[in-house]
């Protein structure tokens, strides 16, 4: 599964970033999908590094794992960082002041109604490099040789680096990383897509995001029927309807999601 991702822990004799003996009873399956949340987003970091890389120099990287996106052309302006977010993180601080204030004003507005519809936390996020490129983003540039706890610390700490500096037209994609299929927890996804779309597409005036559910298996609920609801800011505008949930995929090997999400790079127009 290591491998998979495109990833190692670190060598024999280093210390791991996780110890087996560290975790007892129930708390097994928390830390298990923690895990493979982290692979993911250290494979979908690694991607994004290589397609940096030929977006700067031209050349495909000779080491990268990962294949070249059909279509794709080398532009700086095209670079992505590919972003793990913590559980609970308020994603209003990756905005620059000017989108924040928006933001905030959209919510004092209906907070003189007593009510509220908060930016959510989605799992990853995709994101539109500023160009000229701030200084914290040049660590998207390069993968990540293994998930050593330096390593482990860069990819869970990336966001930090970057608050400040978003706009609505920066975000790409979001991804929600789900190892359960529990019917109470499908919903979940559904509410956080439909109030990112409405927020980053008609407050902060930004791109069409495109919204992303990955699970381990699909055993248990009806999950592809879950999401085929519809997304309720495309009906809003009219014209093409379009769900709230872009992409169901089942999420078995890194390595393959992130070829996955690379492979659709080429298909965002700015």
């Amino acid at each position: 599964m290591l491998a998979a991702a495109g990833v190692n822990f670190p060598a024999n004799g280093a210390r791991a970033a996780f110890v087996s003996t560290d975790v007892q009873g129930p708390a097994w399956g928390k830390v298990a999908g923690d895990m493979y949340e982290i692979l993911e987003a250290a494979a979908l970091w690694n991607a994004a590094a290589s397609w940096n890389q030929f977006m700067a120099t031209g050349a495909w990287p000779a080491s990268s794992t990962f294949e070249q996106p059909a279509r794709s052309i080398a532009t700086p302006m095209r670079r992505i960082a590919i972003v793990q977010l913590p559980r609970g993180y308020d994603s209003t601080r990756l905005l620059t002041p000017a989108a924040r204030a928006t933001y905030e004003a959209f919510q004092q507005s209906l907070e003189a109604h007593e009510m509220q519809l908060r930016l959510s936390s989605p799992d990853i996020v995709g994101l539109r490099i500023p160009d000229p490129m701030p200084a914290g983003y040049a660590q998207f540039m390069q993968p990540l040789a293994d998930l050593s706890p330096f390593n482990l610390h860069r990819l869970q700490r990336a966001h930090a680096d970057i608050e400040g500096t978003i706009e609505g037209r920066n975000f790409l994609f979001a991804i929600a990383v789900k190892t359960s299929t529990r019917s109470d927890r499908l919903y979940q996804p559904l509410f956080e897509a439909n109030v990112l779309k409405f927020i980053i597409g008609f407050v902060l005036r930004g791109s069409v995001l495109r919204f992303h559910v990955h699970m381990e298996d699909f055993e248990g609920a009806n999950v592809r029927g879950a999401y085929t609801a519809a997304s309720l800011y495309s009906l809003m505008l009219g014209g093409d309807f379009a769900r709230a949930v872009d992409h169901l995929y089942k999420a078995e090997r890194p390595r393959d999601t992130a070829q996955a999400i690379l492979n659709t790079l080429p298909e965002y127009a700015i």
